[in-house]
C-alpha cells in the first residue's frame, strides 16, 4: 500500500512538472516575436498609421504574450530586500509601471490605495519606477503601506534583466496582471498623458473601476488554473 502510494504521488509530481513545463515563458515569447514587433510598429508610427500601430500592440499582446508564464524577476524596495515575484508572492498580482516623471492620472493612485485596502491579502499589487532611487522618494509616498513601491535602473546590474524585458520592450506605463501561479491574464499600455480636463473625482471612479474589472478577471482567472494558458 506504501509503494502504491509512492508511485501515485511521484506520477502526480511528473504529470504537474510536465505541465508546468509545456508552458510559454514571458521572455521567451518576447525573445520570439519583439523584433519583428518593433519594425511594423516603427513603420507604422513614420506613416502616421496610429490605429495600425495599436493594433500591432494588441496583436503581440493577445496573440502571443496572455497565458505566457511571467518571468521570476525581482526588483529593489525602499527599505526593504528585494522582492522575488514567484518566490515570496502567493496572491494573484498587479504590476504597474512607471518613470518618476510619468504624469499619473489624477485619481489613480488613490484608487489603487482604496484597492490594496480591499483586497489586502488577496491581490498584491506593485509599483515599479524604471529610476533612482532618489527620484521617486517623493512619489513613493503617495502610496498605501499595502502597495510595494520599488525602482529599477541601469547602474544596478540586477536590474538589466527587467529593464530588457520589460521597460524596452513594451514601455511605461504598462501594467500586467498575473494570477497566483505567475500566468499573464492581461496587458494595458497606458497612455503618457494626463486627461486633464476630467476632475478628480471622476478620474477616481474611472480608475477603481477599471482596476477592479482587472482583479475581478483576476479572481475568475486563479479559480481555473488552465485558464488562456499559453502552451509550447
Amino acid at each position: 500500500m506504501r509503494k502504491l502510494y509512492f508511485i501515485l504521488s511521484l506520477l502526480l509530481s511528473l504529470q504537474s512538472f510536465s505541465f508546468n513545463d509545456s508552458i510559454v515563458k514571458f521572455s521567451n515569447a518576447i525573445n520570439t516575436n519583439i523584433t519583428e514587433y518593433i519594425s511594423k510598429s516603427n513603420l507604422a508610427y513614420l506613416e502616421k498609421d496610429y490605429k495600425k500601430a495599436e493594433l500591432l500592440l494588441d496583436s503581440l499582446i493577445y496573440k502571443n504574450l496572455i497565458g505566457t508564464h511571467f518571468d521570476d524577476f525581482s526588483f529593489k524596495r525602499f527599505g526593504k530586500k528585494r522582492i522575488q515575484l514567484n518566490e515570496s508572492i502567493t496572491t494573484p498580482v498587479m504590476i504597474f509601471t512607471y518613470a518618476s516623471w510619468c504624469l499619473i492620472e489624477k485619481g489613480e493612485i488613490v484608487a489603487l490605495n482604496k484597492l490594496a485596502n480591499e483586497y489586502k491579502g488577496k491581490i498584491k499589487i506593485i509599483v515599479v519606477f524604471w529610476d533612482t532611487k532618489n527620484s521617486v522618494r517623493k512619489v513613493s509616498k503617495k502610496f498605501n503601506s499595502q502597495i510595494e513601491i520599488c525602482y529599477a535602473n541601469e547602474r544596478n546590474n540586477k536590474d538589466l534583466r527587467a529593464i530588457k524585458l520589460l521597460k524596452n520592450t513594451l514601455g511605461f506605463p504598462t501594467s500586467y496582471f498575473l494570477d497566483s501561479n505567475k500566468n499573464i491574464v492581461s496587458i494595458k499600455k497606458r497612455s503618457l498623458k494626463a486627461t486633464y480636463k476630467i476632475d478628480f473625482k471622476t478620474s477616481l471612479k474611472n480608475n477603481y473601476n477599471s482596476y477592479k474589472n482587472e482583479i475581478t478577471q483576476l479572481i475568475i482567472s486563479n479559480s481555473s488554473p488552465n485558464y488562456q494558458l499559453a502552451k509550447k
